[in-house]
């Protein structure tokens, strides 16, 4: 636990991480960070991520924003959507992790020369735990990580060493946390038991910016208004794992059984070509808006107030990416809406179906399809339902979890 009466120093250690306000890449780390430090004024942090094509940092009052180089500028893409999907979308950029991870620790090694810090904080195993490992195997500084998803299972793919490290990680490790129960079942299973120490553990999600949503100016968007039609709404990054084409086909669905609806698709990323191709080919395009923003919190308050659905079709991809427990689920439940998410997104570990929220599979889009009609139908008690999902959502506010988090990992 550290003593709050002497200023301490926290180095976090982040592959994903805004840049900027304008910077597209989800922001969740940077809202707990910023928490962390109004909850606790006398610590110092400070936050390394890699560099997006050499753009500066964006300076701020609640942490010291540094950045490393680990190529060339032009070709330092492999973070700005995620580094699974950039490597999918173009192999090229696999040969860029190696420098990402040799700069990693080399940068990290230099701040931790110049700032003693006192505490090392890793969000994702892979590859930001690993350095957290090499400096308290160098320096004595303990460290502790958080797991989202599908990362500890990318360091098990390593050919003989893989297991090797994320044992030696958890076990050095002081705390970690995981986003869903699920997430920590895939990384415990590879861990001896004398290596597992179970109040090492928290799992939680990370928790819904509540605050800047409930003090937001809502922005207009242009041609997005409130009409007659029911509202079916993706918000997310388009990349596989987010299911968006099992929505699509429902959709499809819906309007061949004259269901007055229209589908919203808000986001960017990889797949964002491929979902307009696959919009204009349905002959669909009409019923359907693409909003091609993420990170707006003025213009995601629109979103979400005038969408009267919200689904999260995540999938299990063939190369095993998965969700944790998505914070776009929790914003939807925090903004009263009907929330329909499959059980891969890991949705079921806090919804009820039919009292707070529903459930189906994804491996069955048929179930997403009957769901919706019933939903379309009135066969639930939508109104009770809405506000049971408000409730809920209130419960993962980012002071509760930003609190529990902190108390939990220092």
């Amino acid at each position: 636990m550290i003593i709050l009466n002497m200023q301490k120093k926290i180095l976090v250690l982040a592959s994903t991480f805004p840049i900027n306000d304008s910077d597209n890449v989800p922001s969740f780390v940077e809202d707990q960070i910023i928490e962390f430090k109004k909850s606790n004024p006398s610590i110092k942090f400070i936050v390394l991520a890699p560099s997006i094509k050499n753009i500066n940092p964006q300076k701020n009052d609640h942490f010291i924003h540094l950045r490393y180089r680990y190529f060339f500028k032009k070709m330092e893409k492999l973070t700005e959507k995620g580094i699974l999907p950039t490597v999918k979308s173009n192999p090229v950029y696999a040969f860029l992790i190696p420098f990402f991870i040799i700069f990693q620790i080399y940068f990290t090694i230099k701040i931790v020369n110049k700032n003693k810090p006192d505490h090392i904080y890793a969000h994702w195993v892979t590859p930001q735990a690993i350095t957290a490992l090499i400096i308290k195997k160098i320096y004595k500084i303990p460290f502790s990580f958080s797991s989202h998803a599908h990362d500890a299972e990318i360091l098990i793919k390593l050919p003989f060493v893989g297991k090797y490290l994320l044992n030696l990680i958890v076990k050095n490790s002081s705390k970690f946390t995981f986003d869903s129960i699920n997430t920590e079942k895939k990384l415990k299973k590879h861990i001896s038991k004398k290596n597992w120490d179970p109040s090492k553990s928290l799992v939680l999600p990370m928790g819904v910016n509540n605050m800047s949503f409930d003090n937001v100016v809502r922005k207009e968007i242009n041609e997005f208004e409130k009409t007659d039609s029911i509202k079916i709404g993706f918000i997310g990054r388009f990349t596989e794992k987010k299911g968006v084409e099992i929505l699509i086909e429902a959709f499809t669905q819906l309007l061949k059984l004259d269901y007055a609806v229209e589908l919203i698709l808000c986001g960017m990323g990889p797949l964002e070509n491929k979902y307009t191709e696959i919009l204009k080919n349905s002959n669909i395009s009409d019923k359907t808006k693409l909003l091609k923003f993420f990170n707006n919190n003025e213009k995601l308050a629109t979103v979400y107030e005038l969408t009267d659905i919200i689904v999260i079709p995540s999938i299990i991809t063939k190369g095993g990416d998965v969700e944790g427990l998505p914070v776009v689920s929790l914003e939807a439940l925090y903004f009263g809406k009907i929330v329909v998410g499959s059980i891969q997104s890991n949705l079921n570990e806090i919804i009820n179906h039919g009292q707070n929220g529903f459930l189906f599979n994804s491996d069955n889009p048929e179930e997403l399809i009957t769901l919706l009609q019933d939903i379309l139908d009135n066969k639930y008690d939508l109104e009770t339902i809405k506000v049971e999902a408000r409730n809920l959502g209130k419960m993962y506010s980012i002071e509760k979890t930003s609190k529990l988090y902190f108390d939990h990992l220092f």
